[in-house]
């Protein structure tokens, strides 16, 4: 049998899935649950921001960003007000819960950036950055690579 040739972006994958699988180990050392960790970091980020534009940034279902949503209310991580311009409309925001829970999440990122990136040179680091910004143009392009 022969063996498959391991591509560029099969290793791109499958870094990017130990990231993810670490960041899941990271989040349940804190206690906090793997369900949360997108939307708590995506808050940060964005507070005030509606549940649509938590489902187009997670790529899930308005249902299940409901769902998780009413868990983190329930939880303390989160609060929510009316728009004061649009009644209709919810804003979610961490709350000091959610809030110490991001800042924990993100040391805990820094800290391992730190440690994979102390492992390159300063140009290997930017030639990989490069390349790297290179394929995700390209992929949000789709365009012919």
């Amino acid at each position: 049998m022969q063996k498959k040739k391991r591509t560029a972006m099969m290793a791109v994958g499958m870094t990017h899935f130990v990231w993810e699988k670490c960041n899941r180990a990271a989040a349940a050392r804190l206690g906090v649950p793997e369900s949360y960790l997108k939307l708590i970091l995506f808050l940060s980020r964005n507070p005030g921001a509606g549940q649509k534009e938590i489902a187009d940034f997670s790529h899930v279902t308005t249902a299940a960003v409901n769902q998780t949503v009413k868990s983190m209310l329930q939880d303390g991580y989160l609060r929510k007000e009316t728009d004061e311009t649009d009644k209709r409309r919810t804003r979610l925001y961490l709350t000091e819960k959610g809030t110490n829970a991001a800042d924990r999440m993100r040391q805990n990122f820094e800290d391992r950036d730190a440690r994979i990136t102390a492992m390159l040179s300063k140009e290997k680091e930017t030639e990989l950055i490069s390349l790297l910004d290179q394929i995700r143009a390209c992929l949000e392009e789709e365009t012919v690579c």
